[in-house]
């Protein structure tokens, strides 16, 4: 699977990335939700790591634009150390499918990953 990663953390990229790759996975990092729209216009995206907190667009504002433009039907996995019960009930209005507290471990990234595409 293609994952687009959108975080503006290099660092966090990097490690996620590294846990998609050895699972076989190939990903793709934007720095913010207006560098992830034009990644997914030149990338066959499969599923978005989305976080919340960025410069440019944040990933509420990323979730609105897609909910109105509907640039994308990739499931969007929030993925963010944001925890309060009304920011998960925002984003999962918004149209995120599932909801991935940071830090995490591979096994719950790919157990979130495996209730969206049922692997």
């Amino acid at each position: 699977m293609n994952i687009l990663v959108v975080d503006d953390s290099k660092a966090i990229y990097m490690m996620v990335s590294q846990m998609l790759d050895e699972a076989g996975h190939t990903s793709v990092w934007a720095e913010n939700g207006a560098d992830a729209i034009d990644k997914i216009k030149s990338n066959k995206i499969d599923a978005i790591l989305l976080d919340w907190n960025m410069p440019v667009m944040t990933g509420p504002e990323f979730l609105e634009k897609n909910k109105t433009d509907s640039f994308t039907d990739a499931p969007i996995l929030m993925m963010t150390t944001e925890n309060k019960p009304d920011h998960i009930k925002k984003a999962l209005s918004l149209g995120a499918v599932e909801y991935i507290m940071k830090p995490f471990t591979s096994d719950i990234l790919f157990d979130k990953l495996e209730l969206v595409f049922d692997l």
